[in-house]
């Protein structure tokens, strides 16, 4: 936040104390960045209306909608003149669950979200939490992690615990969540870790803009992110007044400003370590914290629902609070929320025994001024961690918070965690840089969805993104969430002292009714196998006792009856449940078989005959449906010969064999060669003989013609012959010898010398005898001349 946030905790030049109060009568810059927005619903014709504060300059106002599952807006929805301040929307089912963003321009841009719906179910069932608890809290806190196991389980919730070393290897707290969530990814949910849970640490980052404060930041988001790579490889910061901000490589810290990939989990924690400004002690504040959510999520004590938006920062030009003006209409509604903009008193003379649901805080963080060092236990004007152990009630069930340094929460007496140990507070956030979006609350959402919507708004789907912060670094890894990330916002008061004892055989239950206003209740059993609670009467029972010939009693099985109100709020309506009241069925004499027989030997796991000849080893399920196993094509009860799987039907001829309908093993035929063969190698670009000495390179073509390259002719025009130039040839001249072709293919021998009388090749050669026409001589010869 800069010098000038040091200066406001100490001293306030009278100039600036008159701007204060002069702000009091215009809007902040947070205010001027938020659409402050709500809705209303009737069923009626069905018709669910946007409410929105006018803002100054306003030219422009355009809405988008979207079923709350998507993950795009789309096109524009609607535009509505500039003096406008609702919307209604007549294009709704009851039933459905909607978000709808409205952007104003003029007099700044600004933004505004609200989930909204008519009658929206209830997600009876939230999926798997891991629950990784600090070992050394295990043993005192018994009790009350018990108490918080069962709330977990009355709420919706499967829990798998991890008891966790505080000086074990953050990678390897890691993998126990990834190991849970690859055995089952598509049932667990989140994370909710209990003490000082080993803090990953991640990134080069200064979110708070303090360059003396840049460097690794706690990232509890790490421990959800379950498929990105993280790093530890970047030297970033060696000398950082707080050790713990200290990044190099191999020390343990990531190099990630930003998730790899989303986050798959949500995640909070509750960390009251190193807190000794409470006299208590981290067990102690620990405890605190889990009975007075105990107390909450039961509706043994209510908060008023109203709202504080305490801006000390609104002299800065980034809309630093905006995060609380677009989230407390739609929570509270627009007439509840107050903001105390003077700078005279500080927030917690306002809270001080009073009750808020939800609060936002911000002021220049702390700064120790005698010895220049970084404080993370007070922010200006709002209060130090000190004043908040000192006065019990301070601050709101739900709060945002921020200011310098505090946001880096792991250190002592940290001003984030300070409202989780006093007063009513359960969460708090560091909220701004980023903002972050909680309307999915208002309509019965939990805040750990909320905190992963967070998370992973990287793809603009919430804007702003930053808040105009600029270049401070920041990305998303130092988010996090303080408290329990299963708390929803508003509670239904549940029944209690379920009984569920043998009515003849059927099951019969019996309960205490809920103290609150609602509609009935709802039965579910839980699954022995999987713990996952399921509805077994369909509809709303409207009275405290219920039996039906049709459940039979089951003797150990565990059932739950949670209430249920129908919720108007600031966003719609939507079915609202109760924990439940939990109880497991004992004894109580014989009980009713599948065939409603009386101590009948029909039981689930028996055997029964369900008529069907293409099963076996039928059996009774726990519902007292007779199941039995598919006989495969090989006549196994539950093999795996099953039809459209691979067999082998002995033909060499065929591929892909599978078992048919008609459990016949039937595959497909290869198709024949060029020589007629199933399967055969006789395949076009193959060799082949086309029985023709004249051609070479015989291959099959595509139309399984044996075709062959023809040998050109030789110089007596037979293709592929041997009268080729340069072998010999007769040109029947007797006058020449060694006649050979040429490469004309002209037969040419090498003309023989002629002999003594001329005659070429001649036999009248010296030595040989010859007439020379004289008398007087005799064996005459010709000679050499």
């Amino acid at each position: 936040m800069g010098p000038i946030a040091y200066t406001l905790q100490r001293a306030l030049p009278l100039a600036f104390t008159a701007l204060l109060v002069a702000m009091a009568h215009a809007q902040s810059p947070s205010e001027t960045a938020a659409v402050k927005l709500h809705a209303s619903v009737q069923s009626d014709p069905p018709r669910i209306t946007l409410h929105w504060v006018h803002h100054p300059g306003t030219n422009g106002i355009t809405i988008h909608r979207k079923l709350k599952s998507d993950t795009q807006w789309g096109g524009t929805y609607a535009t509505v003149g500039a003096s406008e301040t609702q919307f209604q929307d007549n294009g709704v089912v009851a039933g459905v669950s909607y978000e709808y963003r409205v952007h104003r321009t003029g007099g700044g841009t600004a933004y505004g979200y609200v989930n909204a719906g008519i009658a929206v179910p209830p997600m009876e069932y939230k999926g798997r939490i891991v629950l990784l608890v600090d070992n050394t809290l295990a043993a005192p806190l018994a009790a009350e992690l018990a108490d918080l196991e069962l709330d977990l389980k009355a709420d919706g919730w499967t829990v798998v615990r991890e008891d966790v070393s505080p000086n074990a290897q953050v990678p390897a707290v890691r993998n126990l969540v990834i190991g849970h969530y690859n055995a089952a990814p598509d049932q667990v949910k989140a994370v909710y870790i209990v003490g000082h849970v080993p803090v990953p640490y991640s990134g080069n980052t200064k979110p708070d803009g303090h360059d003396e404060h840049r460097g690794a930041w706690p990232c509890d988001g790490y421990y959800g992110e379950l498929n990105g790579t993280w790093t530890d490889n970047g030297n970033y910061q060696n000398n950082a007044p707080n050790y713990k901000n200290n990044n190099v490589p191999g020390d343990g810290k990531f190099d990630q400003n930003d998730f790899p990939t989303a986050v798959e989990l949500q995640v909070g924690r509750v960390d009251m370590h190193d807190m000794p400004a409470f006299t208590e002690g981290t067990v102690e504040l620990t405890r605190q914290y889990l009975d007075r959510a105990h107390g909450f999520k039961r509706r043994q004590w209510v908060p008023q629902e109203r709202g504080m938006i305490f801006d000390n920062l609104q002299w800065v030009s980034n809309p630093l609070g905006a995060s609380a003006w677009r989230t407390l209409p739609a929570m509270v509604g627009p007439d509840d929320i107050q903001a105390p903009y003077q700078y005279g008193a500080p927030f917690w003379t306002y809270t001080q025994g009073q009750s808020y649901l939800w609060t936002y805080t911000s002021g220049g963080g702390g700064y120790t001024w005698t010895d220049g060092q970084m404080s993370y236990n007070s922010a200006g004007n709002i209060g130090s961690t000190e004043e908040y152990a000192t006065f019990s009630s301070v601050g709101g069930v739900f709060n945002m918070s921020l200011g310098s340094y505090f946001g880096d929460w792991d250190n002592r007496n940290n001003f984030l965690k300070a409202p989780l140990a006093a007063g009513e507070a359960l969460t708090n956030c560091w909220s701004g840089m980023p903002p972050w979006y909680f309307h999915h609350m208002a309509l019965g959402e939990n805040i750990g969805y909320s905190t992963l919507l967070t998370m992973n708004n990287s793809n603009g789907l919430y804007q702003p993104q930053n808040d105009g912060w600029q270049g401070s670094g920041i990305g998303r890894s130092h988010l996090g969430l303080m408290g329990d990330p299963t708390l929803r916002m508003t509670m239904v008061a549940p029944p209690s002292n379920l009984a569920v004892t043998n009515n003849n055989g059927s099951a019969a239950f019996n309960w205490t009714p809920a103290e609150d206003d609602i509609l009935g209740y709802y039965i579910y059993q839980f699954d022995p196998a999987t713990g996952i609670p399921s509805r077994i009467v369909p509809n709303l029972v409207q009275t405290t006792g219920y039996s039906d010939p049709a459940i039979p009693f089951i003797a150990g099985r565990e059932y739950m009856v949670r209430a249920v109100k129908l919720e108007e709020r600031f966003s719609g309506s939507y079915y609202n449940l109760s924990l439940g009241a939990i109880t497991t069925a004992q004894g109580g004499g014989p009980a009713m078989d599948c065939e409603g027989v009386i101590g009948g030997p029909k039981l689930p796991g028996t055997a029964c005959d369900d008529n069907d000849p293409a099963t076996g080893n039928d059996t009774w399920t726990n519902d007292c449906e007779c199941v039995g196993q598919l006989i495969d094509c090989l006549g196994t009860p539950g093999g795996p010969a099953l039809p459209g799987t691979a067999c082998d039907d002995g033909n060499a001829s065929t591929i892909n064999d599978t078992w048919t309908n008609d459990c016949a093993c039937v595959g497909t035929l290869l198709p024949p060669d060029c020589e007629g063969t199933p399967g055969g190698s006789a395949l076009p670009g193959t060799a082949c003989d086309d029985g023709n000495a004249s051609t070479i390179n015989d291959t099959w073509t595509n139309d399984c013609a044996c075709v062959g390259t023809l040998l050109p002719p030789d110089c007596e025009g037979t293709p592929g012959g041997s009268a080729l130039p340069g072998t010999a040839c007769d040109d029947s001249n007797a006058s020449t010898i060694n006649d050979t072709w040429t490469y004309d293919c002209a037969c040419v021998g090498t003309l023989l010398p002629p002999d003594c009388v001329g005659t070429p090749g001649g036999s009248a050669l010296p030595g040989t005898p010859c007439v020379d026409g004289v008398p007087n001589t005799g064996n005459a010869t010709w000679n050499y001349d």
